[in-house]
């Protein structure tokens, strides 16, 4: 018996045992090291959030220690010793510090454009705005600190002006968190801007410089077309629609922007059997102007198909647009030589560019009736010596040819007689004396 007992002893664990042995273990300090890693990348973000706020600190009494006038951004408004944007290293920890500050006009003196109090030194006091983020930080969320720093004096009388910017969309509500970028590089010192839009869609610069046509203006928010300013005689001899703003001592300037949704337009080029064709120049204009007398087009410009015959065109505004074939040894297969193209907003739609080569001795007939539209189901019949060549128009015939047009190819140079029948409409005939050359011809059937 104790035989048995002791050799039991000697076995020792078996693979089941070690196994399920060895899994619990790893289980367990799988647990532990997950806990570990969460605790110390907790103690690490708050340690950084300490330090961004003793930074924060920092940089608020640099700034209270500044004298009243120097309290602003470099080429801001108000302008001032503060640089907008600096990469400061703190405990070992690459943070980037934004400072934005403005001159806020405050309610209990008047404020300024208004038709009851209006006040002409509206500059009252300012806010100093920080936005401190850090690149090197895990899980770290910028954080925004903001405070108030007033005159030590009586408030003296305006040397400026206040430049308001509105942002409204196209249902005339007003745009939130739209991006306002201002720069005048014809005042000193120069001045330079970038910030959003409040709540009511507005940015409200006080005490600007004053300037005549200087202030340029640019306005954007994702989804959403650009808009901008334009200097006198930036456009020509037009008159822009959005003329940079003026600003005037001790007045309110005030512009106002509507935004556009914007979509994306896929232009594919091909032939009449859908096959891609590459290289296709084409111009697209639209009907929005940005300046008149003479109109000046938003957008007007060429593109070019790639090799497999597309172009994706981005952020085009709602709007309709014209586009014009500009490669010569190209027709367009259409019932004119441009297309009209509807861009609805916020949408992605694909238009197909029917093309075929000029080529020698084909012919291209386009058939519309009296009001200018086209015609399908029209028999074309070409005669020569008895023997006759017919074609019909509309889809079906070949996979991607346009309504209204029939394309006879290898034709050989000689005289046709042509024969053009459509039930209900008056049957068109006439004498062709074809060349070499490639011929395109426009028939108009009365009913």
């Amino acid at each position: 018996m104790n035989f048995l007992i002791n050799k039991k002893r000697l076995c020792g664990f078996t693979l089941i045992e070690v196994l399920v042995g060895t899994a619990v273990f790893m289980v367990l300090a799988i647990s532990v090291y997950q806990t570990y890693t969460i605790v110390l990348n907790t103690v690490s973000n708050s340690r950084a959030k300490i330090t961004a706020t003793a930074l924060a600190n920092e940089q608020f009494e640099i700034i209270r220690n500044l004298p009243y006038s120097d309290v602003g951004t470099i080429s801001g408004v108000p302008n001032g010793k503060i640089s907008a944007s600096q990469d400061l290293i703190r405990d070992g920890k690459d943070f980037i510090v934004k400072t934005t500050i403005r001159s806020i006009d405050d309610v209990f003196d008047g404020n300024i454009g208004s038709s009851t109090n209006n006040d002409l030194s509206p500059a009252d006091y300012k806010i100093a705005e920080l936005e401190i983020s850090c690149e090197n930080c895990k899980n770290f969320s910028p954080l925004t600190f903001t405070t108030q720093i007033g005159p030590r004096d009586l408030e003296s009388e305006s040397t400026n002006g206040s430049l308001f910017v509105r942002v409204f969309d196209v249902d005339a509500k007003p745009l939130p968190e739209a991006d306002v970028h201002i720069f005048n590089n014809d005042i000193y010192p120069s001045l330079e801007i970038n910030d959003t839009t409040n709540n009511d869609g507005l940015l409200q610069i006080v005490d600007a410089p004053p300037a005549v046509d200087t202030y340029y203006v640019t306005v954007s928010k994702t989804s959403y077309a650009t808009e901008r300013t334009y200097q006198t005689g930036e456009l020509g001899t037009s008159t822009p629609i959005n003329s940079n703003p003026t600003v005037v001592i001790r007045q309110l300037s005030q512009i106002s922007f509507f935004l556009n949704y914007v979509s994306d337009l896929n232009i594919f080029s091909q032939d009449e059997n859908c096959d891609p064709i590459s290289d296709i120049t084409f111009t697209l204009q639209g009907t929005r102007l940005i300046g008149t007398e003479p109109d000046v087009l938003k957008y007007n410009a060429s593109s070019t198909t790639d090799i497999s015959g597309e172009k994706i065109i981005e952020d085009l505004d709602w709007d309709t647009y014209t586009m014009t074939l500009d490669t010569p040894s190209y027709a367009l297969l259409g019932t004119a030589t441009s297309t009209i193209i509807t861009l609805n907003a916020s949408s992605t739609p694909d238009y197909k560019l029917t093309l075929a080569p000029k080529e020698s001795s084909n012919l291209l007939i386009t058939v519309k009736d009296d009001t200018g539209l086209a015609l399908s189901g029209v028999t074309i019949e070409l005669i020569q010596n008895a023997s006759s060549t017919i074609e019909v128009t509309g889809p079906g015939i070949a996979a991607c040819r346009a309504e209204g047009q029939a394309l006879f190819t290898d034709l050989i140079p000689e005289n046709y007689d042509l024969m053009i029948t459509k039930p209900n409409y008056q049957d068109y005939t006439e004498n062709l004396d074809l060349g070499s050359a490639w011929t395109e011809k426009e028939i108009t059937l009365n009913p």
